[in-house]
């Protein structure tokens, strides 16, 4: 129902605003034969049909044929006549919506060109019907008693009204309905204001009657020319269309009454409209090419701008993954090496734990201190990892703001008195997947970088709210994928950081620090393991404003819920189970060998695949478990495991290495079910490894 009665509202102002055109023009032609070379109704129902579509022409043909009923003319006649108009106006729309492009006939020169050629075609038809109609042609019977003259004295000036109607009339009204301005902005008002008055004033002195009596009015028609030029130069051809139906209308106005300086005669008007469309018809080209030019000019800019970003991004990116490359294979000797010091070290102090004379409590306060340090030389390789992207990386469904509400009692004793502590979380947060230990070292170290940076007092807020990443936004950003995301945000009232701090804070060892107060891995690593996790930081910072760092994590499905914690009881066999350690590092190996045997396992032990598959075939011994490296010489850890799985199907097999998955991706192996330990390998953890796959395999 209300599509129907905005149809019949659109057919009636289409049908009103004609019949009041038409009415007019031949009102004013019945005292002023000389505006019959005018027909205004060709441009508005052509523009009519461009904007509304064919179902207006209904409209339009009964707009004219009610206006030609009204002045007296026969039936047949009033009927023909607005047959014509409505066909001319509908075979107009047609051709320029199926060969111009329709409303955009206007974005292109070559697009102008064809519509002046559809309205040279269009505008004979009305003129042809209407001109038969006057001189009876067909009524007759024979073709040869036309008055041929009579016919063409009567078709021209209605064929140039029409044509004249639709080139200055139609163009403006299309593109004031679909450029129509998208914001205020006064210079450039003020501007196409200056055009449109340089238009009507020249238009008056050249064409209009008030300069008839000057002598030298006609030669001043060439400075018409200026206004549309200006506008096509600088204001695009909505304004040039508009400049033009300015000079038109006085152009109209001098050759309607006769007066103006190029229009003494009834017939002499005909030059002045020829002049006026030659002003305009090449201006609107004009003003179309200067529009492209400068679309084409501001997307090379725009280009450029994003080149140039996208070249220092990617040299960014080069550098940092030179880095992370020559970190990650530094960190992995440095695990072997901490497996050995933190290893051997354990051993000491358990076996120092029974003496207690003053030389043994020395030795363990002298070995406590040589632990602290490997400790953090464990930390520090953790954090080369994490920004290499090489950390091993256990991601798991989180609540975020339980984790962060959690952290909240260790941050504020950690921020100090000084330093107010806030948490703003977000109703209905999204589950994100993410390592939690790893996210929880990240809040930790964008916590204690805030609070340096507020030595005086401040505070801090750690906001989390659901957000969606849009197309547009993540190719902007290597690596990242439109959609939903948690958003931790970490905003502080401290000193801030210009610029070029800016541009180096996720650099290891950058620090803005003194010397020995910061390692500079802190924000290194949190850039790591956020990229690790396929996720986006971001940082904003202003000397004096505060810094605040925006970490988005990707979320999970609403279906998807928190792992519970796995628990499982340590149960230990009877008989002592046999292990096959398969270990290239001969420090590693013996390390690892003294726990397994203070453990009471039997070890049999190879430093690469054929030596051992070699013990299992020479000493027809039952391996319980195989613990190998994952890297091997030869023969790799994974196809090692499929040897002896060969052999012995029942035996379990534990992998080690000191390489993430994605530095050896090759070589992981595919099973789900095969655990994996990863260096410095501490007793504990091997030891309670070994429990629960040796009780589950019982």
């Amino acid at each position: 129902m209300a599509r129907a009665l905005k149809y019949v509202i659109q057919l009636a102002a289409v049908g009103a605003i004609y019949f009041f055109l038409a009415r007019c023009c031949l009102e004013l032609a019945s005292t002023y034969p000389t505006a019959t070379a005018i027909w205004p109704p060709a441009g508005f129902a052509l523009a009519a049909v461009l904007l509304a579509g064919y179902r207006v022409v209904p409209a339009i043909f009964a707009a004219a044929y009610f206006m030609n009923d009204a002045s007296s003319v026969p039936t047949h006649v009033a009927v023909a006549t607005a047959a014509g108009n409505a066909f001319e106006a509908f075979a107009g729309g047609l051709l320029v919506n199926w060969w111009a492009g329709g409303r955009n006939a206007f974005a292109t020169p070559g697009g102008v060109a064809k519509f002046v050629l559809i309205a040279v075609i269009t505008a004979t038809i009305s003129a042809s019907v209407s001109s038969s109609v006057d001189v009876s042609v067909g009524a007759s019977g024979r073709i040869e008693q036309v008055d041929w003259e009579k016919l063409i004295a009567i078709w021209i000036p209605r064929w140039l009204g029409d044509l004249t109607a639709v080139l200055m009339i139609t163009p403006p009204l299309i593109l004031w309905v679909t450029e129509r301005p998208r914001s205020f902005d006064l210079p450039l008002l003020l501007e196409s204001t200056v055009i449109f008055a340089a238009a009507g004033a020249l238009g008056a002195i050249a064409f209009s009657p008030l300069a008839a009596s000057l002598p030298s009015a006609a030669p001043l028609a060439v400075f018409a020319m200026l206004p549309p030029i200006w506008a096509a130069l600088r204001r695009g051809p909505r304004d040039t269309a508009t400049a033009a139906l300015i000079l038109f209308g006085f152009a109209a106005w001098g050759t309607i009454f006769g007066g103006g300086p190029l229009a003494w005669s009834a017939h002499e008007g005909t030059p002045t409209l020829i002049l006026v469309i030659g002003i305009a018809m090449p201006s609107l080209c004009l003003a179309v090419d200067a529009e492209r030019r400068k679309h084409t000019e501001s997307v090379l800019r725009d280009t450029r701008t994003e080149l140039a970003q996208a070249r220092e991004q990617f040299a960014q990116s080069q550098k940092m993954e030179a880095v992370g490359q020559l970190i990650g294979g530094v960190a992995h000797d440095f695990n072997n090496l901490l497996t050995v010091i933190v290893g051997n070290l354990n051993i000491v102090q358990r076996h120092l734990e029974s003496l207690s004379e003053a030389p043994a409590e020395r030795l363990r306060r002298v070995i406590n201190n040589a632990m602290r340090g490997a400790e953090r030389a464990t930390t520090i390789t953790k954090h080369l990892l994490a920004f290499s992207r090489k950390q091993p990386h256990d991601p798991r469904p989180l609540n975020i703001g339980k984790l962060i509400h959690g952290l909240s009692d260790f941050l504020r004793r950690t921020l100090g008195e000084t330093i107010t502590f806030d948490i703003i979380a977000a109703d209905g947060l999204w589950l994100a997947e993410a390592d939690p230990v790893q996210l929880e070292a990240a809040i930790l170290n964008l916590a204690v970088n805030a609070r340096d940076a507020m030595n005086a007092g401040g505070k801090l807020t750690i906001t989390t709210d659901n957000i969606r990443l849009d197309e547009g936004y993540c190719q902007q950003h290597k690596d990242l994928v439109a959609g939903p995301y948690v958003r931790i945000t970490v905003s502080d009232t401290g000193t801030g950081m210009p610029k070029d701090v800016l541009e180096r804070v996720f650099e290891p060892f950058f620090t803005t620090k003194g010397i020995g107060k910061g390692t500079g891995l802190g924000l290194a690593q949190v850039y790591g393991f956020v990229k690790q996790s396929g996720g986006h930081i971001e940082i904003n910072s202003e000397p004096g404003h505060g810094t605040s760092v925006m970490i988005c994590l990707p979320a999970l499905p609403g279906h998807v819920r928190e792992e519970p914690a796995a628990e499982r009881e340590l149960r230990v066999g009877d008989a002592a189970p046999t292990i096959l350690l398969v270990e290239d590092d001969h420090d590693v190996r013996a390390y690892v060998v003294e726990i397994l045997r203070e453990l009471h396992y039997r070890v049999l032990e190879a430093h690469d695949a054929d030596s051992a598959l070699g013990l299992i075939d020479r000493n027809d011994v039952r391996v319980d478990l195989l613990l190998a490296d994952l890297v091997l010489p030869g023969m790799n850890g994974g196809q090692l495991a499929e040897e002896v799985k060969a052999r012995q199907p029942e035996a379990r097999v534990l992998f080690m290495t000191g390489y993430s998955r994605d530095a050896i991706n090759s070589q992981w192996p595919t099973d789900p079910d095969v655990e994996v330990l990863h260096k410095p390998l501490m007793q504990d953890a091997l030891e309670r490894k070994l429990h629960a796959m040796l009780n589950q395999a019982r």
